[in-house]
């Protein structure tokens, strides 16, 4: 029975270790041997082949969308947001189910340099933040290179796709840039058309029409997270049962 209790035991520490090392390794950004061509191209913005506004139906709530730009990026996951978040209150105030994530990426110089690595990200509900290390660090960001991407979608099987995005993964993104609103609540909200704007109005809304995880990071921490919980789980439990 002793020796029982002490595999039971070495089974449960060793996959509490595996699941907690998933926990700080499964979002871990890709060093940049490790980055696609794609993501140091600039974003393609074109007027041509904008289609007329339109209007989108979410769970029995009707959106009207305004495209202005043929919008294509391809970039680096480093912080998400997903609407559907227990403390975002301000889309379900809204009723905003249109837009379901917001994903910051960066590309290009950001990339070369390796400063995404140096630097810390995350999301409010609207918003990408950066800290840097020091003034160095600072210096050789490229708020250019940066976007905080309001990300809407209508189709089911797009929003699932876009839902499964993870900081470190790398995105292709296409749709138009647009403005959208919900006529029945009096919500609207606008988008950015350049790269280079700071501060309110600054993030990229994008209707999603196309959405890719050119590839994908971490994948043995992400496969091994809910297996390594289980596992801990089962052991514990015989360990309570003996």
């Amino acid at each position: 029975l002793r020796d029982r209790k002490s595999l039971l035991r070495l089974g449960f520490l060793l996959c509490l270790l595996l699941w907690a090392l998933a926990l700080l390794l499964d979002d871990r950004l890709p060093p940049p041997a490790a980055i696609l061509p794609a993501l140091y191209q600039e974003p393609l913005q074109e007027a041509e082949g904008v289609p007329a506004p339109f209007t989108v139906t979410v769970k029995k709530l009707t959106y009207a969308v305004k495209p202005l730009f043929r919008y294509e990026i391809a970039g680096l996951v480093v912080s998400q947001h997903r609407s559907d978040s227990l403390l975002d209150i301000h889309h379900r105030r809204w009723q905003d189910l249109l837009n379901i994530k917001d994903l910051c990426l960066v590309w290009g110089r950001n990339i070369e340099s390796g400063v995404y690595r140096e630097t810390k990200f995350w999301n409010r509900d609207f918003t990408c933040l950066c800290r840097f290390a020091d003034e160095a660090t600072l210096r050789r960001f490229s708020g250019r290179h940066l976007s905080n991407n309001h990300l809407l979608a209508a189709e089911r099987a797009l929003r699932r796709r876009i839902l499964r995005a993870r900081p470190g993964d790398q995105v292709l993104v296409r749709g138009f840039l647009a403005e959208y609103g919900q006529p029945a609540n009096g919500f609207a909200r606008g988008t950015s058309i350049v790269r280079d704007d700071t501060g309110n109005g600054a993030c990229e809304t994008i209707y999603v029409t196309d959405f890719r995880v050119l590839r994908r990071a971490n994948p043995f921490w992400r496969a091994i997270r809910l297996p390594a919980f289980a596992g801990a789980a089962a052991f514990l439990l015989a360990l309570l049962l003996i």
